[in-house]
């Protein structure tokens, strides 16, 4: 199928970059002087003369709105009834882009099925697909990401494990139960620092992390060094530089408990290892799974030019399909190596080389959803892989969830100059909030879910003021668009962990933010978990139906209208949805929909 473009602008020409040369004769347009140009090297011709060229082709009307019903009309006069819109085209291109694309989400939920798969009973996450014993080091460092995928049940159970075999001396051993690490201990204790807040027995967590720190310092010299009991799993894999990964859970110590001994002791380790290791923190000489346990750790204390530093020395070796070797003279990957230091570009504002680096690692799921721990390359097929080769290791899981979070982070911080600050008063979804809100007659306690840069919120606090409001977002610089408004308070969360306890609001409402939320289910779920019994989760997001109106990032999902009404009944009495909800300048076309759900009884 060819066309002849109708309209020599700047949609004209978008429509020929859509299509191709190859798809396209030439351009015609009723700007006489535009006759006999050459546009992208394509030939523009006056209506008359544009007509008479005509063979088979279907002319294509590209131009604004404004002329597009003008140009039809003309078309019709003519009879010449071969023609489509650009816009209908568009829609066209761009759902079958959609549709037939990777399907992105689909790598998330059968990653996390596999992590329920693979969790122990009342215990912890297995080590590996081949030794299924609850593995403690990965159990703890699983908690605070499972809290942020909004998993708080199966993290506070692993953390009662944790809790039950800690060693009298403070310590955790291994999956065998044979020695204690310091590594591992250190990464149990991220785990109950981020999980204590919502575990049941305040008391006893607290005393089970302080005794775990006060053991990883008993293992500290005078100067800062940590000697761990053992070595004896590190092969030659890795040094002892990875004890820096050791060092934020000290630090999240002293700030949770006020100690000033344990907040001295991180200061120490950092200089030690800084001091005597340097070369070693900027130079890739170990298995890029420890490495970056290395260069994140640099990240979490503040040591940002010295990460930078190694990571330009790991962009030098990524190769274009963003695959970086497991060591430095091989070319086989590690998994769980790309995830952990695409997440170390995404912190550091470097998105497109971490996203080549996550993209290529979740091309390397397996299907059952887990990841074997290193893959033969795509250059050199016929070198041996050595870590983990036929085996699927549950931290690989762990770190793929770590990235899509810091992913998530990075690019809409990114986009944030893109984002809309205000939005008229008569705009629908605007509209169908507020008149949800104003239903109750008493003061209420709001809280906007993914709120952006606050135009939501802004507006209801001028045109509903006698409610008290709060704002969660992914990105703090977003947030920080309206940090004149004193008389709403902002955390940093996601919407499948917001930062706030049960039952504390009556409206939780979230526009445009559910389709970037990855996890429905669960961020629906956390919505109810913060709204109080009979109090409503608003939902303001685009059809389905509609896919192809405009592009979507690759994992961005829009709804269908009874499939999420069935997911917000699991959470909600009660669920209406209203179709047709107008936008910006537009009526009501079936983009926008209003799913507002009664939340249960808890």
């Amino acid at each position: 199928m060819k066309y002849i473009i109708f309209g020599a602008g700047n949609i004209g020409i978008e429509a020929l970059e859509l299509l191709g040369q190859n798809q396209v004769s030439f351009f015609i347009d009723n700007d006489i002087d535009k006759e006999g140009s050459i546009i992208k090297n394509k030939e523009v011709y006056s209506f008359e003369n544009g007509v008479l060229k005509k063979n088979n082709e279907i002319i294509l009307v590209a131009v604004s709105e404004l002329y597009e019903k003008q140009i039809i009309d003309q078309l019709k006069k003519n009879k010449i009834y071969t023609y489509r819109t650009y816009s209908e085209v568009k829609i066209e291109y761009t759902k079958n882009k959609i549709m037939t694309r990777p399907n992105y989400i689909d790598i998330y939920q059968k990653a996390i099925k596999w992590i329920k798969d693979n969790s122990v009973k009342d215990e912890g996450i297995i080590n590996n697909s081949k030794l299924r014993m609850s593995y403690p080091e990965v159990t703890g460092y699983f908690i605070p990401t499972l809290i942020k995928w909004g998993y708080r049940d199966l993290a506070t159970e692993y953390a009662k494990w944790l809790c039950s075999i800690q060693n009298e001396d403070g310590s955790w051993y291994d999956t065998l139960n044979q020695n204690p690490y310091i590594f591992d201990s250190a990464q149990i204790l991220k785990g109950l620092i981020s999980v204590r807040d919502i575990y049941p027995q305040q008391q006893d967590i607290d005393s089970v992390i302080l005794k775990g720190c006060n053991w990883i310092l008993s293992c500290m010299t005078a100067e800062g060094r940590l000697v761990t009991p053992t070595e004896e799993a590190w092969g030659k894999m890795c040094t002892e530089l990875i004890h820096t990964y050791c060092i934020s859970p000290l630090k999240d110590a002293a700030k949770l408990y006020n100690n000033e001994t344990f907040d001295n002791a991180a200061k120490r380790i950092l200089n030690y290892y800084k001091k005597v290791y340097f070369c070693d923190i900027i130079n890739f000489n170990m298995l890029s799974h420890f490495y970056a346990y290395v260069i994140e750790a640099m990240i979490d204390m503040g040591e940002i030019e010295l990460a930078e530093q190694a990571m330009k020395k790991i962009a030098n070796i990524q190769k274009t399909s963003g695959a970086v070797p497991a060591y430095k003279d091989v070319d086989w990957v590690c998994s769980t190596g790309l995830f952990q230091l695409a997440i170390c570009w995404f912190r550091l504002g470097d998105y497109e080389r971490g996203n080549k680096a996550f993209e290529y690692a979740c091309k390397l799921q397996n299907g059952d959803g887990g990841w074997f721990g290193s893959y033969v390359s795509e250059d050199n097929s016929t070198e041996k892989n050595t870590y983990f080769p036929d085996a699927e290791i549950s931290w690989a899981s762990k770190y793929f969830l770590d990235a899509l979070y810091y992913k998530n982070i990075c690019q809409f911080e990114l986009q944030s100059d893109s984002f809309l600050e205000s939005i008229s008063n008569e705009d629908g979804r605007y509209v169908a909030i507020k008149n949800e809100i104003s239903k109750e007659k008493k003061k209420c306690i709001i809280l906007d879910a993914g709120c952006g840069k606050g135009r939501y919120v802004k507006k209801l606090i001028k045109e509903l003021p006698q409610n008290k409001y709060y704002a969660t977002d992914i990105s703090k610089k977003v947030m920080s668009f309206f940090d004149d408004y004193s008389n709403v308070e902002k955390k940093q969360g996601v919407l499948t962990s917001l930062p706030y306890e049960d039952n504390k609001f009556d409206f939780v409402f979230s526009c445009e933010a559910l389709e970037h939320a990855v996890d429905i289910d669960s961020a629906i779920r956390e919505m109810a978990r913060v709204t109080n019994d009979k109090g409503k989760i608003i939902i303001v997001d685009k059809n389905k139906d509609m896919y192809g109106y405009f592009d979507i990032e690759s994992w961005e999902q829009w709804f269908d209208k009874d499939e999420l009404k069935k997911i917000m009944l699991r959470y909600c009495s009660e669920v209406k949805c209203v179709e047709n909800i107008s936008y910006d300048n537009h009526e009501g076309n079936g983009l926008f929909c209003l799913w507002v759900g009664k939340v249960k009884e808890k």
